[in-house]
């Protein structure tokens, strides 16, 4: 846990933002707690005083926090929501509000550093992890469930669909930045997952 003495959090967050580029460009295995200090300016005992068990605990901050700032950014409301295209629609729309969390650098770099730094994770943050992408199913799947309009999703079948969905925006993310290295949606891309996302819907629907 970070000490909270309210006079230390401009130096905390120094401390995380420069290990953050550094695990982004170079590592987390070649980056060393010495490279940190010097490029912070700091001596070694105060960031052990912010971060007492090192580089791992700043790691495990960067994960938390991008985390939780990327889950902030994810809306789910269904309005006015009157035919299988509309929320088609909606859905995209949901999915582009994701996607520009990655406009944001810092964001960016932390997904980047808790994909490539995965094998790195306690048991106990790798469970953390998937309980949140389990509250974010749960998110859109109630979404779904209390659309307004008259096109209906079968109770039933709202939290499969959104489990579903989840699994279409998290390839699309995937193969976008993992493995084409690419930030910028290309309209190929989001094109490929409008009939997929029809599909589903028709599979679902009444």
């Amino acid at each position: 846990m970070i000490k909270t003495d309210s006079k230390g959090d401009a130096q905390k967050e120094k401390i995380v933002r420069i290990a953050r580029e550094m695990f982004a460009t170079n590592g987390f295995e070649a980056t060393t707690t010495r490279k940190i200090n010097q490029e912070a300016g700091i001596a070694e005992g105060l960031m052990y005083y912010y971060f007492p068990h090192g580089k791992r605990q700043i790691l495990d901050t960067i994960v938390y926090e991008g985390v939780m700032a990327r889950l902030s950014k994810a809306k789910f409301v269904f309005q006015n929501i009157n035919s299988a295209a509309d929320l088609e629609t909606a859905l995209m729309a949901s999915f582009e509000n994701i996607w520009a969390s990655f406009d944001d650098e810092q964001l960016y770099q932390s997904f980047m550093i808790t994909v490539r730094e995965r094998p790195l994770l306690s048991d106990k943050q790798a469970n953390w992890l998937l309980d949140t992408l389990d509250n974010l199913r749960k998110q859109l799947g109630d979404g779904l469930a209390n659309m307004t309009g008259t096109f209906k999703i079968p109770a039933e079948s709202t939290q499969t669909l959104a489990q579903v969905l989840l699994a279409i925006y998290q390839k699309v993310i995937y193969d976008q930045l993992l493995i084409k290295n690419d930030r910028q949606l290309d309209d190929k891309m989001a094109q490929t997952m409008r009939p997929q996302i029809a599909l589903l819907l028709a599979s679902v629907s009444d």
